[in-house]
């Protein structure tokens, strides 16, 4: 069940003069927990605040330590919902805590609460609930097994992915899947109330190796690949969907995974027709991707055609909404996503 052009028109409407709560890491923060191997800066936190204004919003902005003390002094204003740019803390459990404060004020988060955010950041619980699903997922190995690849447990951006074993222990050691490096967005539809598969995002190395894989110093530098739109089949988008849900997605999210190839002309045959689920083995769900101008999320909407049924949400919103953004876009989506939510 969906709703009509005007319907959706009097949900966005439903949004003016909210107030968003903008929380993000600070850099200089002392707390000794709350260190980071990444930290969403100017351009990340800008983005945001641009797209709560285009729909009417009101934005509170503050770094965690002065929303959580502001939180437990009674001394916030009203906020309406709250969207988390606290990410890439070292410690998994720091990452919970604006979710967490967040719940205690029973304000809605953007883009999960403290559960979903620790669950699907945890590599080792990923893997658990994937391999309960219908996808693919690379066999475990043992030490004596050579050839594979480590995933440290609790870090994203992909840190520390390295065919090295690392210094510290908290790390999955996975058959290595030959093949190319390929990120699907996932998203709600505020028109159908439904999760969406949207256009997959396909790594290509530069030296054409299936060997090759987005490590730390390629993602870091964006050097050594370039990126091309692809579609997955029916069976690979509900599989997704489905494993999304048992995440308990509500807003948005990413799956990384591997596609089969022994030769990049092997990976443009697969990538110029849907890719099969047969292909895809998974690596990981991220439950907070990097939302900002031209990073994945935005590639891949610009990617949506009419075969996608959030093409008509995409096309209503950017041609009602002054300076629409794809940023924006998200946002009033997961508003309207939380809301359908609490109903």
């Amino acid at each position: 069940m969906g709703i009509t052009k005007d319907e959706y028109l009097t949900s966005l409407s439903k949004l003016h003069n909210m107030t968003i709560g903008i929380v993000y890491g600070f850099e200089k923060e002392s707390a000794k927990g709350y260190s980071h191997y990444d930290l969403w800066k100017a351009d990340v936190i800008s983005d945001w605040m641009l797209a709560a204004e285009e729909i009417g919003c009101i934005v509170f902005l503050a770094d965690v330590r002065t929303f959580v003390l502001g939180a437990m002094n009674n001394s916030l204003p009203k906020i309406d919902f709250v969207v988390n740019l606290s990410n890439g803390t070292c410690n998994l459990s720091s990452l919970g805590l604006v979710p967490s404060t967040c719940s205690f004020l029973n304000i809605p988060c953007v883009p999960c609460d403290a559960s979903v955010a620790l669950l699907g950041e945890n590599k080792q619980w990923s893997n658990i609930i994937a391999r309960s699903s219908n996808v693919l997922v690379p066999k475990d190995l043992t030490e004596e097994q050579i050839g594979g690849i480590y995933r440290p447990i609790n870090l994203g951006s992909s840190k520390g992915v390295s065919k090295s074993k690392p210094g510290s222990a908290s790390y999955l050691y996975q058959e290595f899947i030959r093949g190319y490096d390929v990120t699907t967005p996932i998203m709600y539809n505020p028109m159908s109330f439904e999760l969406e598969v949207l256009p997959s995002i396909v790594y290509y190395p530069d030296n054409m190796d299936p060997n090759w894989f987005l490590g730390d110093n390629e993602k870091q530098y964006h050097k050594g690949y370039k990126k091309i739109t692809a579609k997955l089949d029916d069976e690979a988008k509900k599989a997704y969907i489905e494993l999304a849900k048992s995440f308990t997605i509500s807003t948005y999210c990413r799956i990384d995974a591997r596609i089969t190839a022994n030769s990049i002309e092997e990976l443009n045959r697969k990538a110029n027709d849907a890719i099969k689920l047969k292909d895809l083995y998974f690596s990981e769900i991220n439950p907070m991707p990097t939302i900002k101008k031209d990073i994945n999320f935005h590639t891949s909407l610009r990617g949506v055609d009419p075969s996608y049924n959030l093409f008509e949400s995409i096309e209503i919103y950017m041609g009602t909404i002054a300076n629409g953004s794809f940023t924006g876009f998200i946002l009033s989506s997961s508003i309207i996503a939380l809301i359908k939510a609490m109903h």
